[in-house]
């Protein structure tokens, strides 16, 4: 299972980095989940993993094994689960995303909130702290 969660995260990555995210990959400690993180967190993260994750833990996209049908969790942060064989629609979900955030915001204010959580979450401890930049 470790190496179908690994290809699905290179292959993920790759895909929104071609289409112009900055993705920081990290891999969990204690299981085969791994993590991506998005523009520096203002795109949210992806959890990739074969089993159901800590209930106060709130990733924005979610996918691997353990999710049998998609499904949408309404909270103060919506969250989306999506099967494995199903990254293209989270792909464009999360374009769709970046693409309203980007309305919202502007172009030049859409970068500079992306600079402003680079500058601020750098160097900062836990669990991102051992995060690859994969650009």
């Amino acid at each position: 299972m470790k190496n179908e969660l690994d290809n699905l995260a290179d292959s993920i990555a790759k895909r929104l980095i071609a289409e112009g995210f900055t993705v920081q990959r990290c891999n969990a400690y204690t299981t085969n989940s791994i993590y991506l993180k998005l523009d520096y967190g203002v795109c949210n993260s992806i959890r990739i993993s074969d089993h159901q994750g800590k209930r106060y833990l709130k990733y924005r996209y979610n996918i691997g094994s353990f999710v049998k049908e998609y499904r949408e969790e309404k909270d103060k942060y919506d969250r989306y689960y999506y099967q494995i064989d199903k990254s293209e629609n989270m792909i464009k979900r999360i374009i769709k995303d970046r693409d309203l955030k980007r309305s919202r915001y502007g172009e030049s204010g859409y970068k500079a909130f992306v600079a402003k959580n680079k500058r601020d979450k750098s160097g900062t401890a836990g669990f991102w702290k051992e995060a690859v930049l994969l650009n």
